[in-house]
């Protein structure tokens, strides 16, 4: 085993909710408006099409941490490809998940400024956030789960509440034709769906913290079915309560439906507030998350074994990285650029290196025979 400290390790439960936490971050509020936005009301289909995509690039890392128990992705591809070449996936991986830190601290931040701090700098937030992030990350895999394990329940009742009442406002006609669909289209469009289940690759690093390595393909597999199920449910909704035309035009569906919603009484039209508060949390783990994928890469890459000393020295970089958009307008668009970075790293290295495990295994029992 390559990681002693028994403290870190991570139940079965705890595996999937770090990685539900990872995924469901920015990309599944803007989801229903991307899976509509060239397949109308066919979007519902390409959402379940893509996570069950989605579902077998999991199921490829998580066999690959089954294979090689205790050891991050890291440790095992230097066995299959080399020193050099996982020298280069560690490179990619760090770039990846520093890029990724950077856009969701900003999102993070344009979201606080709209629902709770108005007047307060951008700078502000995203420093504090920051710190906070450091703070969590240098104590370990652990806390950081268990800090999902709090978060997750209160993000799922929100959306559970939201769900309930948004049936008052849906027009089950808006769905009538979900099943009238293009397959070239529906192929063509998976890349840009699937952006919003990007966070499974956490699964690289997680596993090698798993207390029960076999047991981490079925884990992996109720995340992600989770995920499917709540995403393709977001999107048939949203479609439902406003409708094609308007949900083109709306970058994050489910908190525009939060505001569409007003209880009598007390609540009046703050609902919006009560549902914003439990995705900042979301949002916190998610940048927590990568965070820390981002500071154990980069102590790696650098031949250290102790990355908490990183957790504050790569904060100025992220800080940084996260204020180069000038505008929502540019964060989407960065946004778009890392994310497509995400689809090639889970889509190509899982892939590579599996051939090679199972060419090497194949390899091993011919010799056995022998």
């Amino acid at each position: 085993m390559y990681l002693k400290q028994q403290k870190d390790m991570l139940s079965g439960i705890q595996l999937a909710i770090l990685t539900i936490s990872a995924i469901m971050g920015v990309g599944f509020m803007s989801l229903p408006a991307k899976a509509i936005e060239k397949m109308a009301s066919g979007g519902v289909i390409l959402t379940f099409v893509t996570g069950l995509i989605t579902l077998l690039f999991t199921s490829v890392i998580a066999y690959l941490g089954s294979l090689f128990p205790g050891q991050t992705v890291l440790d095992y591809s230097k066995k299959l490809v080399g020193k050099l070449g996982s020298k280069i996936i560690n490179g990619i991986l760090f770039i990846y998940f520093i890029g990724v830190a950077s856009i969701v601290v900003r999102i993070f931040a344009v979201t606080v400024n709209m629902f709770l701090l108005e007047k307060t700098p951008t700078e502000i937030i995203i420093g504090t956030i920051l710190v906070l992030s450091a703070y969590l990350v240098q104590n370990g895999i652990n806390p950081l789960a268990r800090i999902c394990e709090a978060f997750l329940p209160i993000v799922i009742i929100a959306l559970g509440i939201l769900t309930v009442v948004s049936l008052t406002i849906f027009d089950i006609r808006e769905l009538y034709s979900f099943w009238q669909i293009d397959i070239l289209t529906l192929l063509k469009e998976i890349p840009s769906v699937m952006l919003a289940y990007l966070g499974f690759e956490v699964l690289f690093f997680a596993g090698a913290f798993a207390a029960r390595p076999k047991k981490l393909i079925t884990y992996s597999a109720v995340a992600i079915v989770f995920c499917i199920t709540l995403f393709t449910l977001t999107t048939a909704i949203s479609i439902g309560v406003f409708g094609i035309d308007k949900l083109k035009y709306s970058p994050y569906p489910t908190l525009e439906m939060a505001r569409a919603i007003s209880f009598p009484g007390v609540f009046g039209e703050r609902f919006d507030i009560l549902f914003a508060v439990p995705w900042i949390f979301n949002i916190f783990t998610t940048i927590s998350i990568f965070y820390y994928l981002a500071t154990y890469n980069v102590t790696r890459l650098v031949g250290l074994k102790n990355y908490r000393p990183f957790s504050y020295l790569i904060l100025p970089l992220i800080y940084l990285l996260s204020l180069i958009p000038q505008d929502i307008g540019e964060v989407n668009k960065y946004s778009i650029w890392v994310s497509y970075l995400g689809v090639a790293v889970v889509v190509t290295v899982p892939g590579i290196l599996l051939v090679i495990a199972l060419i090497r295994k194949k390899g091993e029992k011919k010799s056995e025979k022998v």
